[in-house]
């Protein structure tokens, strides 16, 4: 994951002058950066007496050292021996929180087993989520439609760094931004999916788990179900970008009860000033029901992404070129090799030749521009009438669908810009 919208991060600077509630605010964000730390990794880092340790990936952090596995054993650096990198990112030297009275815990500690089911998904356009339950007799990795989409090459770590590389064909589930995948080789521990006949209720206290911020860390959050329906579950757990695809578990039994997918962006308006619908909100696709799966090869499901994502960038070309103080963005660098920002970049070209001279005139500018976009126009025409996307999986029929309107709608614009350069 019209399209889902993946959830955010604020990116927060570490040095900037706080006012003492985002201090306290920031303090409370380093502690929850030292909580997760376990199983970040470092290609190499040199502590403060000079130390150079390669291979690094930490096993603990406190507010007074970290503890971390290297390529030569085991070792320990107090806060004021650690990196610089390491200073700023735990937060080490930094006013702690102020303490308030402590919040009531929900939910049933976590122990290493529920941890150990849960796995990070690195793919080369981003990061995720998943996790592994077994449904029947099989065991399947769960996750996110949209953490696989769009991807060329996937990685499923575990978190000691095991990649788990067997798998079945993707099943896709038919009304929800879920898949999940057959694992043929052996995991460490599994979790078990809640009752079909439906365990989500409105109270229930929840953890969300998953790659937070796309770090390379696991994690939990707690919080609590906000609202139930026929395929979602709106949590108020503080999940963020990375944990999409990752677990809601039971906060007693940590049994799944459904796969963090999407969150929903702060209103505005009067009806919801002073209600929690205000605020982000966030939503999980249940797993507590039956779902109808449609079984695809993997590199089926990737080639539906590749092939939106394609109609996507189009799309976010053509727009960008019917703005010409957009005509310097990234974008047309980025899709130098596309007619269209060959086209404009060449009007870009003959433009600055012609200005000051005798020969520039606006009519001229408007014929050219007009060829490009009845140009832009007919390929967009031709790429649309390839594109078939019927017998894609229903979440990448549903972004398809989205695609089209958009598409259609672009190319009335570009049909009406040069009909008024004519």
């Amino acid at each position: 994951m019209t399209h889902p919208l993946r959830i955010g991060l604020a990116l927060i600077s570490l040095s900037l002058p706080l006012a003492a509630d985002d201090a306290a605010e920031l303090a409370r964000l380093r502690a929850l950066v030292r909580q997760h730390a376990t199983g970040m990794n470092f290609s190499s880092i040199r502590s403060q007496g000079g130390k150079v340790f390669n291979e690094v990936i930490v096993t603990a952090v406190t507010e007074t050292s970290v503890t971390f596995h290297h390529e030569k054993g085991e070792a320990t650096l107090a806060a004021d021996d650690c990196p610089t990198v390491w200073t700023e990112l735990f937060g080490f030297g930094a006013p702690a929180a102020a303490e308030d009275t402590p919040k009531p815990s929900l939910a049933k500690p976590v122990d290493t087993e529920v941890a150990e089911a849960i796995a990070v998904i690195e793919g080369d356009r981003g990061t995720g989520t998943g996790f592994f339950c077994r449904d029947g007799e099989t065991t399947y990795l769960y996750s996110a439609a949209h953490v696989l989409s769009g991807n060329t090459r996937l990685k499923v770590k575990l978190r000691d760094g095991t990649v788990v590389r067997k798998f079945g064909a993707l099943e896709a589930a038919e009304g929800a931004d879920l898949i999940r995948l057959p694992v043929n080789e052996p995991v460490p521990k599994v979790l078990e999916i809640g009752a079909a006949s439906g365990v989500s209720k409105v109270g229930t206290p929840v953890l969300a788990s998953g790659n937070a911020g796309g770090g390379g860390t696991v994690g939990f959050e707690e919080g609590k179900i906000m609202g139930v329906g026929p395929e979602s579950i709106e949590i108020d757990a503080e999940v963020i970008q990375g944990n999409s695809g990752g677990p809601i578990l039971h906060g007693d039994t940590h049994q799944a009860l459904g796969v963090v997918t999407h969150l929903s962006t702060e209103r505005k308006d009067l009806w919801a000033k002073g209600t929690r619908f205000a605020d982000v909100r966030r939503f999980g696709c249940r797993l507590d029901r039956t779902w109808q799966w449609k079984q695809v090869p993997v590199e089926a499901f990737l080639k539906e992404g590749k092939a939106i994502l394609v109609i996507q960038e189009q799309s976010e070309l053509m727009l960008a070129a019917m703005q010409p103080d957009k005509w310097k963005d990234a974008i047309f660098q980025q899709q130098r090799e596309n007619p269209l920002a060959r086209d404009i970049a060449s009007l870009q070209a003959w433009i600055v030749q012609q200005q000051g001279g005798q020969r520039f005139s606006e009519s001229d500018r408007k014929k050219r521009l007009r060829a490009i976009f009845d140009g832009a126009r007919h390929r967009s025409r031709g790429q649309m009438a390839e594109f078939k996307s019927e017998g894609y999986t229903w979440f990448h029929r549903e972004t398809a669908q989205q695609e089209i309107k958009t598409r259609q709608e672009i190319d009335k614009a570009y049909e009406s810009a040069v009909n008024e350069m004519r």
